[in-house]
């Protein structure tokens, strides 16, 4: 079996895969956060939401913090600033639930709101001498891009999904992205055996979530789902992406490039013209993801809160906001040495039914076990 490597990987966050559009809505544009300014006696919070500055305020003068557990016993120790301090806030929405990114000179506290009430689920304060991080050990999400073609009046969440990469961290600052060959033969939730990427035609996206966490033995915790267009217009929304391409590929030379929408998505699905095929469209993808992840951590963590709000409208997901957030936010707190990716390559066969298939090997088993800790 061959193994085809992903180009090390700076890491994930944007959680945006080859595809696109899952929702039709137009994507909104990118913004901060408005609202009436809160006078406070420590913290200067500017323009933002009243019980976000509430929140900030607890963060840095004391009193009643809203926080996940994780979050709530990192800052348990917390002492009150002793100066003036500016916290800014950069806001958006996820799946239905709003969104914060909270930052303060190196600080940065991540925040989403239930019910008019604002709650800090992670971040890092080097101001108030917390160590390390604050978001969650390891962990693996799929993206998957559908291969619906409207022609045929076909739909993003029960099309074939053509791609599948898993991202995983570590939680030590480490991580990985792992491409799954479309041809890999089996087991269906329905019974009986198929090609893995054919799962979300028989139960959606949560079948082909459930299918790719059997298959690998990774603890999958959620699903981001794209299909064509939005793709596209996601890409093109954000003033397009940069890509370090190992080979040249189509009209994409090898070396940096910027692509627009149209472009990202052609590099994405060929294949043809690719000695390895189906395996090096795959490590491809992983180079995309690589691109979306670098123009992330070049915009800052307030940034951050704003490509997750672009994307929103255009995938369809059963992550919450805290997980997008905290998730998405290791590109800051990765390094990159420590951060790789593989597409496994096991010989191909032929089904009783005489299709083609790739059967499950015992190197791509091993490829499987060894990003169980989130790193490749």
């Amino acid at each position: 079996m061959k193994l085809a490597r992903i180009a090390t990987l700076p890491l994930v966050s944007l959680l945006v895969l080859t595809g696109c559009a899952a929702k039709e809505e137009p994507a909104r544009p990118l913004t901060s956060a408005t609202a009436s300014p809160t006078p406070t006696s420590g913290v200067e919070t500017g323009k933002m939401p009243a019980e976000l500055a509430k929140l900030a305020t607890a963060i840095y003068e004391g009193g009643d913090l809203k926080a996940n557990k994780r979050t709530a016993a990192a800052l348990a120790d917390r002492k009150p600033v002793d100066s003036k301090i500016t916290v800014k806030a950069a806001t958006g929405e996820w799946n239905k639930q709003k969104m914060a990114v909270l930052t303060s000179d190196k600080d940065v506290t991540l925040a989403v709101e239930k019910d008019g009430t604002w709650t800090a689920v992670g971040g890092w304060w080097p101001s108030l001498d917390v160590k390390k991080a604050v978001l969650g050990g390891k962990r693996h999400v799929l993206l998957m891009g559908s291969d619906a073609q409207k022609s045929k009046g076909e739909k993003v969440r029960t099309a074939r999904a053509d791609a599948l990469q898993v991202v995983g961290v570590d939680g030590k600052g480490g991580g990985g992205v792992l491409g799954i060959p479309r041809d890999l033969w089996v087991d269906m939730p329905k019974g009986g055996q198929a090609k893995i990427n054919a799962a979300m035609m028989q139960g959606g996206p949560e079948a082909q979530q459930k299918v790719v966490a059997d298959v690998t033995g990774l603890k999958v915790e959620g699903y981001v789902l794209t299909g064509f267009k939005g793709f596209e217009k996601l890409v093109d929304e954000i003033g397009g992406v940069t890509i370090d391409a190992p080979i040249p590929v189509l009209g994409v030379k090898a070396g940096e490039s910027k692509l627009d929408g149209d472009a990202a998505l052609e590099y994405a699905r060929e294949r043809k013209t690719l000695s390895n095929g189906d395996f090096g469209r795959s490590a491809h993808q992983g180079v995309l993801l690589a691109g979306f992840a670098a123009l992330a951590k070049l915009n800052g963590p307030a940034g951050l809160v704003d490509l997750l709000d672009a994307v929103d409208p255009l995938v369809e997901t059963n992550l919450s906001a805290e997980q997008a957030l905290t998730l998405g936010a290791w590109v800051y707190k990765t390094d990159p040495s420590k951060v790789g990716g593989a597409v496994p390559e096991p010989g191909f066969g032929y089904s009783a039914d005489g299709q083609y298939m790739l059967p499950m090997d015992a190197p791509t088993r091993k490829i499987f076990d060894s990003f169980a800790d989130g790193n490749l």
